[in-house]
């Protein structure tokens, strides 16, 4: 009997149990391949959620109003480029990733769509409503009339603001208190227990034009810009030449401010001051002016008259108390009077007192002022 060539596996493991372990290893790749097909979906499909949740989001903030306290004017230089504005986002705290809002912009398209102008922002947005509202119409821009009157501290300054509407009492009076070095003639000012606000004296009395959705720190920066306008280079040298600082000039012209009804006053009454700041016997400048403004940050608020009771009010602002200058200006002076400080009538007086219809009376010595106080009525107050 002829033998097979078959030879017997006693494993199993002939063409068939080849084919059967093929055919196992393939459903297996297959499996694997379909489970990360649904992972992935999923991952896709919580993405596309996720984005889709993030843009609906992004689409009701940025049509939503902004609060008072939310909304923040944010401006778009004209030809600004996509990175710059990004820069700017992130500079003032609105974003937290350059890259990743980067990305987004590009792939939205939102890159060429940015426009020129005042938006209004929040810093709770999120990147999409910040696109949204980067690309629509800016605000526009009506202006209002903002009247800061010489004359004014700079508490009264805010009142008067605040109560037409214009700005936040708080944030102006903090914004106020802070030292600044923006300007020359801002960098020796400090903040001091006798100076809670460096920027007293340097909020320029003027009429300013201001576009809608303006902010607290532009309108004190407007006012600044202008001072820079009206302090000359001149100013600065004339300063010098008296042997001054700027503040103490700034200071001298917020004396001469209060002081005269009418400017063709200004300069002389800038030379009995002067005459004092000179004399050795006279050094108190006895202005009472400066015990108005001890009245006002003493919360006594100003009096029509100042009395003999009010000139032992104990501050650093009394002139009938401490001999020289105060420690800083006493209100916001206008140019006339900055001149005046700086470039005063040549005169021997070292009296003046005001009449009743706002004359001032002037006098070299004191028997001849309380003469004259006698003679128009003032005297004994």
């Amino acid at each position: 009997m002829q033998k097979s060539n078959l030879v017997k596996n006693p494993a199993g493991q002939g063409r068939y149990g080849r084919t059967k372990k093929r055919v196992k290893k393939q459903k297996y790749i297959f499996l694997k391949i379909l489970i990360l097909i649904l992972i992935c979906m999923i991952i896709f499909m919580g993405c596309a959620l996720y984005g889709y949740s993030y843009i609906v989001e992004g689409t009701n903030q940025a049509g939503a109003v902004l609060s008072e306290d939310e909304a923040v004017v944010f401006n778009i230089p004209s030809g600004s480029s996509a990175a710059a504005i990004v820069n700017k986002l992130k500079t003032e705290g609105f974003i937290k990733d350059i890259k990743v809002y980067t990305v987004l912009s590009k792939i939205l398209g939102f890159d060429s769509a940015y426009k020129a102008g005042n938006f209004q922002i929040s810093k709770k947005m999120n990147y999409y409503a910040l696109m949204i509202r980067l690309s629509s119409d800016p605000l526009k821009n009506p202006t209002k009339d903002i009247t800061i009157t010489e004359g004014k501290t700079l508490i009264e300054t805010v009142e008067v603001l605040s109560g037409q509407g214009y700005v936040d009492k708080g944030k102006f009076l903090k914004i106020a208190q802070k030292e600044s070095s923006q300007y020359k003639f801002l960098k020796d000012i400090k903040a001091a227990a006798d100076r809670k606000y460096p920027l007293e004296g340097y909020l320029y009395p003027d009429t300013y034009k201001m576009d809608e959705g303006w902010t607290e720190q532009e309108l004190i920066d407007r006012m600044l810009a202008e001072f820079d306008k009206v302090f000359t280079q001149e100013y600065y040298d004339r300063a010098e030449e008296l042997g001054m600082t700027v503040d103490e000039v700034i200071t001298l012209a917020s004396l001469i401010e209060m002081e005269a009804l009418y400017p063709t006053d200004f300069k002389k009454i800038s030379s009995v001051f002067h005459n004092r700041l000179k004399s050795k016997e006279l050094q108190l400048l006895q202005s009472d002016a400066t015990v108005q403004y001890a009245r006002v940050y003493a919360g006594l608020g100003r009096t029509t008259s100042v009395l003999y009771k009010d000139l032992e009010i104990e501050s650093p602002y009394n002139t009938y108390l401490h001999p020289g200058l105060p420690p800083g200006p006493i209100c916001s002076p206008r140019k006339d009077a900055i001149e005046a400080a700086l470039y005063p009538e040549k005169t021997k007086y070292f009296y003046f007192f005001a009449t009743p219809d706002g004359q001032n009376i002037y006098n070299e010595t004191f028997e001849g002022h309380t003469n004259d106080q006698k003679k128009y009525g003032v005297s004994g107050q």
